[in-house]
């Protein structure tokens, strides 16, 4: 009969009458047993489930059968993983903790009370991304979900370290935390947590102030403040927690300053570019794995920026930045700061060294920057990146406005194009490089079309020593570290031309010599201009040795020839230019101009060997000849013919 009867109770209503009972049965013999006796076959189940070892020195007692279920554990321990060698992930000298039975049956877990006393944390990961706090078995992808802890109502925790040995980051850590939520005499007390220690061999210092933990609401957003003092980085960041405890959805406003903006990669994991000091602010709202940066606004340098974007991670945890760039009035020696203009070099290369704020004087007895990049950090990050400047702040080269577009795919980098506007002409081109191999592999190419020259001129000049219009083109490909390096392996193609035009007498300003006079560009001291009929210069790369393969300016008066080289790797100049009159001269001196020094400091000067060997000449030449005659011993009596400028150009535009 009773059999019948049970048998008319509907599957489902059975099946949830049975787990009450077994449920039951479980907290009336779990609260019977002597948990503190079995402690030892706990902590191997424990271990086995977590495939640590797993301790428990001390007292354990359980308490089920109640409306706030809870345990007490003492002297807790768990291993670190056998390839971190050693030491314990977690070493707790309590803990104690009740639980809210009415959230549980709800489905929340909430912490009536939480009480640790002295944890000590040892957070470790290796330079093959083993980390000590992932518990997924071997093989299995890391989970790369945001961290989510139960709610905590009453809160207590008594001293404790933290220490982080991080080979990915090159960070290496120790701190200590304390904080102290007791709700018994001071209920509206602000939950705090400070640290301090060392970050990237840089003192470190972090302060979180937040709201009281007492009778937190799991639906109302948890408000906090964060300071962090990282060497030369500091940030301040005002934020809330959109349901507490859930890390995965926050707001925050983030104001952040420092001498080098590439420095925050040892907070963030974010490989940024080099820059003069900074101080900038932005919001950032976090759903999940999506991160979205809005109102970035501040000054980098003497340039002010403004910028939006987003930075997600995929479920292998791969981050991928896409951002707009804005500015008003972009500083030219910020930009170049990017490149590591002015930077100086770290003096520790193998560790971790902050990036050093750059110089206002040069760094370096070259022009190129010798600043060696960590190119090894662009393989972690995807980007793409669009940047517009609105104008520029430059002392000589007149740019009206700089546009490009980058893209960083596993760790192949693409900026293209890259555009400079000047008033009267333009510069576009492309820079590939690729950090894929052991040593990173560069090429540029970039164009100058319709340049106009009379817009080039000193800060104090009245007019501009060329007029004409100028092309050319630049194509290198090298590889190294630095852009010094790469244009002292590169091999390429640099190519100018100017299809007409004028040299002025202000040119002699340029060089410290009268060049006009001494290459016979002029017919008369009175005459202040020459035609240019056609000027071509090209220069053969090969192994960064520069050498003239064509160097030619054909100008109505007289045929101006050059040869020589340039060495990229000392940046050093040999370069003889020559020219011949197309009508006899009586006053022109047959020896060549010299170019030496370097990029940075050249020297231009007149060979005096040749001239003292041409007025030897002359002088044994006077006691045959008239003194007209004597006088012709000065002058190149070789006359040169003008020159086929179509022709000149088409072979030079036939080169890469």
């Amino acid at each position: 009969m009773a059999q019948t009867w049970w048998r008319r109770i509907p599957i489902s209503i059975r099946w949830i009458i049975g787990i009450v009972v077994v449920l039951i049965l479980i907290i009336i013999t779990a609260d019977l047993i002597n948990w503190n006796a079995a402690r030892g076959l706990v902590a191997r189940i424990v271990s086995r489930h977590l495939g640590r070892r797993v301790d428990i020195g001390g007292p354990l007692r359980v308490h089920l059968l109640s409306s706030t279920p809870g345990a007490s554990v003492g002297q807790l321990t768990i291993a670190n993983p056998d390839w971190a060698k050693g030491g314990d992930f977690l070493d707790v000298a309590h803990i104690d903790f009740t639980l809210q039975l009415s959230q549980l049956l709800r489905g929340h877990l909430v912490f009536r009370t939480l009480d640790i006393e002295q944890p000590k944390l040892d957070l470790r990961r290796d330079a093959s991304q083993r980390a000590n706090w992932d518990f997924t078995p071997p093989g299995t992808p890391p989970n790369q979900q945001p961290t989510k802890l139960p709610a905590i109502r009453h809160f207590v925790l008594r001293g404790g370290t933290v220490d982080i040995d991080d080979a990915i980051q090159k960070l290496s850590f120790h701190g200590t935390v304390a904080a102290h939520q007791s709700g018994s005499l001071h209920e509206h007390e602000p939950f705090g947590l400070d640290g301090q220690g060392t970050l990237n061999k840089q003192p470190f210092k972090m302060s979180l102030q937040g709201g009281p933990l007492l009778d937190v609401d799991p639906d109302k957003p948890y408000h906090f403040q964060l300071k962090l003092d990282a060497g030369p980085s500091k940030a301040n960041i005002d934020g809330s927690i959109t349901k507490p405890f859930d890390f995965g959805q926050f707001d925050a406003k983030v104001e952040v300053q420092g001498q080098n903006l590439a420095n925050l990669y040892y907070l963030t994991g974010v490989p940024l570019p080099l820059t003069a000091p900074y101080h900038v602010s932005l919001a950032i709202h976090r759903a999940g794995m999506h991160f979205a940066v809005d109102d970035l606004a501040g000054k980098i340098g003497n340039s002010d920026v403004a910028a939006h974007g987003a930075l997600d991670f995929n479920r292998e945890g791969r981050p991928a930045l896409k951002v707009s760039v804005t500015s008003k009035s972009l500083n030219l020696r910020d930009l170049g700061i990017a490149v590591g203009a002015d930077v100086p070099q770290q003096a520790d290369a193998t560790g971790a060294p902050q990036a050093p704020a750059p110089q206002a004087g040069p760094t370096s007895a070259l022009l190129l920057p010798t600043y060696k990049f960590q190119f090894d950090r662009l393989v972690k990050l995807d980007a793409g990146v669009d940047f517009h400047a609105d104008s520029v702040q430059t002392q000589s080269v007149p740019i009206k406005a700089v546009d490009f577009k980058l893209k960083l795919d596993h760790g192949l980098l693409d900026v293209q194009p890259l555009d400079f506007d000047l008033p009267l002409g333009k510069l576009t081109g492309n820079i590939r490089l690729d950090t894929r191999s052991k040593s990173p592999q560069t090429a540029i190419d970039f164009r100058l079309t319709d340049v106009k020259l009379d817009q080039f001129k000193s800060k104090n000049a009245t007019e501009s020593p060329l007029s004409g219009e100028l092309k050319s083109h630049i194509h290198l490909e090298g590889q190294g570290n630095s852009v010094h390096d790469i244009a002292a392996d590169s091999n390429g193609t640099i190519a100018a031309v100017i299809p007409n035009g004028e040299v002025r007498k202000s040119f002699a300003e340029l060089t410290g010599i009268n060049v006009i006079n001494g290459l016979g560009l002029l017919l008369s001291g009175n005459k202040k201009t020459a035609t240019i009929r056609c000027g071509v210069a090209e220069f053969e790369v090969k192994d960064g040795d520069a050498q003239v393969a064509r160097l030619i300016v054909d100008t109505e008066p007289v045929l101006i020839t050059g040869k020589g080289h340039l060495t990229f790797s000392d940046e050093a100049l040999d370069i003889d230019i020559s020219g011949k009159p197309k009508k006899l001269r009586l006053t022109r001196i047959r020896a060549p101009i010299n170019v030496r020094g370097t990029l940075l400091h050249p020297t231009v000067g007149i060979a005096v060997q040749d001239v003292a060997k041409q007025g030897a000449i002359a002088a044994a030449a006077g006691v045959l000849l008239t003194p007209v005659g004597a006088l012709i011993a000065f002058i190149d009596p070789g006359l040169a013919k003008d020159q086929n400028c179509a022709a000149l150009l088409n072979d030079a535009g036939s080169k890469p």
